[in-house]
């Protein structure tokens, strides 16, 4: 097996299809192959599930962490993954609750992935209604998406406020 990281090429001979098509379980699969062992594995809402042989099996903890970011990265979602997540909040929109009453809230509602979700923002906590993100959304994007949600209600407030 090879023994440094230079040498594991993955990219090379890298296959992605998606599999059910059009249903709530799509995914894409990939496959390839290192030092002619063939590799394969399910892509689905950020985390890699790998089928039989595991990689892991036939590489080191770092060789293995390498890879992993390299599928992370050729299936686009890889450190850039931010720049992303901006381009999706640009449909934000902020409507105000309880007008002129004692309790002060704000709604939102944005898109990610085409996906549109809504929530309030009341006490400097935000609160998601169904269908939350955390259902369709691994924990790491959707804590992305609630820092931005919060810098851009803030924002909003600071505008609405005439700061």
């Amino acid at each position: 097996m090879a023994d440094e990281l230079d040498e594991l090429e993955v990219e090379k001979d890298f296959k992605v299809e998606t599999i059910y098509d059009n249903r709530t379980y799509e995914r894409h699969q990939f496959s390839f192959s290192i030092d002619g062992k063939e590799y394969k594995g399910d892509y689905h809402e950020g985390e890699i599930h790998w089928l039989n042989p595991h990689p892991q099996q036939d590489l080191d903890e770092k060789q293995l962490e390498w890879v992993e970011s390299e599928v992370h990265r050729l299936l686009g979602n890889g450190d850039d993954s931010e720049n992303d997540e901006e381009e999706e909040l640009d449909e934000f929109e902020v409507m105000p609750m309880f007008d002129d009453q004692v309790h002060e809230a704000h709604q939102f509602k944005l898109l990610i992935d085409g996906e549109e979700f809504k929530g309030m923002l009341r006490h400097g906590r935000l609160e998601w209604f169904h269908p939350k993100p955390r259902r369709k959304l691994n924990n790491a994007k959707v804590a992305e998406v609630e820092k931005q949600v919060h810098q851009k209600m803030k924002e909003h407030l600071d505008d609405e406020n005439g700061q």
